[in-house]
């Protein structure tokens, strides 16, 4: 059996490759708050497409569509989601829920969400 979204999510979430941060911050605490804001943001996943924008991904071209499950999103319109055939986390952005855009950011939950 599959791991749900969510349990695929809450298992990435101590990822922090790629995150950035400023210098002489306290990464820990930032990666804590990161982790903490998609927690209070998450939901039951659905699904959610949204079109590629550039720059695009490496397996996407720019105008195609890509699709996963939303697992947490936030009313600013930032949408977490997840490729379970590909067990890749990607961040859509809008705030019409039927017209999101794709602009190449994938990877941990915590980078995708920082971006």
């Amino acid at each position: 059996m599959k791991d749900s979204p969510l349990t695929k999510l809450e298992a990435a979430l101590t990822d922090t490759c790629g995150v950035y941060f400023n210098t002489g911050a306290d990464a820990q605490a930032y990666f804590s708050g990161l982790a903490a804001d998609i927690r209070a943001h998450a939901c039951s996943p659905f699904r959610l497409a949204a079109t590629v924008m550039p720059p695009g991904f490496p397996d996407a071209a720019v105008g195609t569509s890509i699709s996963g499950q939303c697992v947490a999103h936030n009313s600013s319109g930032h949408w977490l989601v997840y490729q379970p055939d590909k067990d890749q986390f990607y961040c859509f952005w809008g705030t019409d829920r039927d017209n999101l855009g794709a602009h190449g950011v994938f990877g941990s939950p915590l980078y995708c969400w920082s971006a």
